[in-house]
């Protein structure tokens, strides 16, 4: 079924088009498809004194849309940061709700980043939001964990129905060490968590080896990064920072698993407002940079791959 939206032409889709093989599966095969591990960040910014969210004529969905658009070829997901389409009201999920139809019409896996959580109740309804069969249903989200488990259990239990959960770990902004690098007898507070949700994934991993209940690890801090992917062997990372957070393809690429799977690494800015450097529009812009983007990261996999040890 299809419909027309301001700047979008989406196909809506119900619950048994969505439905498919297990989540990560899915993951790596459009990886192995399109040679890529990046995520098309979706952030909108708002105006503020420098400059404007949303380039000169463009509606949201317009920008968004023509953004997917360009960029699909050489992307595996589009990761929605809420956070830019709630402060835009009504209009602002209704846009959401069209975009992600629309990167699903594109063939991309599609993830709420919305760092939900909370009491059993309320986490319940949060997963039918954002992993459910309606108009903001995604393929996956971001959640956080400080509740513990029952805030998470909500979202667990719907990747039994093939969806994916990121659980923030290390996460990538300056002052994530107050809390999260914060030491116990079992280690730094985060490697706690990173221990919790291999567990938790431990009844979600697919054929190639990994779970559809993923983690959350930034790529500006590579050791932990490589540490994570020691305590959480079958975890897919979401990896977000590289670009205009200043990490390097290098220090993206630390949290791959040796085969260099395992790992999904996200751009937003440096991709959504690349045509602010370039003199291009929009959509020619962010495709120019996810393209390079893609090969960066694949020439670092290729790299590290020939540095690892023989087993």
């Amino acid at each position: 079924m299809t419909g027309q939206a301001a700047g979008c032409i989406v196909v809506i889709m119900t619950e048994q088009d969505r439905a498919g093989p297990h989540f990560a599966d899915r993951v790596v095969e459009a990886q192995k498809r399109k040679a890529s591990v990046v995520v098309l960040g979706i952030d909108p910014q708002l105006d503020d004194a420098a400059a404007k969210g949303l380039p000169p004529s463009y509606e949201l969905g317009k920008f968004c849309c023509e953004i997917v658009e360009a960029c699909a070829p050489w992307v595996v997901a589009a990761k929605l940061q809420l956070a830019f389409f709630e402060a835009r009201g009504l209009e602002g999920m209704r846009v959401f709700a069209e975009v992600a139809a629309f990167a699903r019409g594109r063939g991309l896996l599609t993830i709420a980043d919305a760092k939900r959580a909370d009491v059993a109740h309320s986490a319940a309804a949060y997963a039918e939001a954002f992993l459910g069969s309606g108009e903001l249903g995604c393929d996956a989200v971001t959640v956080n964990p400080y509740l513990g488990r029952d805030g998470v259990e909500p979202f667990l239990q719907r990747a039994r129905a093939d969806r994916g959960v990121f659980v923030l770990v290390r996460t990538s902004n300056p002052s994530a060490a107050e809390f999260q690098d914060l030491a116990a007898a079992e280690g730094a507070l985060w490697e706690i968590v990173a221990r919790k949700v291999a567990d938790w994934g431990a009844p979600f991993v697919g054929q190639y080896g990994l779970s559809s209940v993923g983690a959350v690890v930034g790529a500006t801090y590579p050791e932990q990064a490589r540490r994570a992917r020691q305590l959480m062997p079958r975890t897919l990372v979401l990896a977000p920072g590289y670009g205009a957070q200043g990490a390097s393809a290098e220090d993206a690429t630390a949290g791959a698993r040796a085969d260099g799977l395992g790992l999904l690494v996200n751009a937003s800015r440096s991709l959504m407002y690349a045509w602010r450097q370039s003199g291009l529009g929009p959509g020619q812009a962010a495709a120019l940079a996810a393209e390079k983007m893609r090969r960066e990261l694949q020439q670092a996999l290729a790299q590290s791959q020939t540095r690892a040890p023989a087993r």
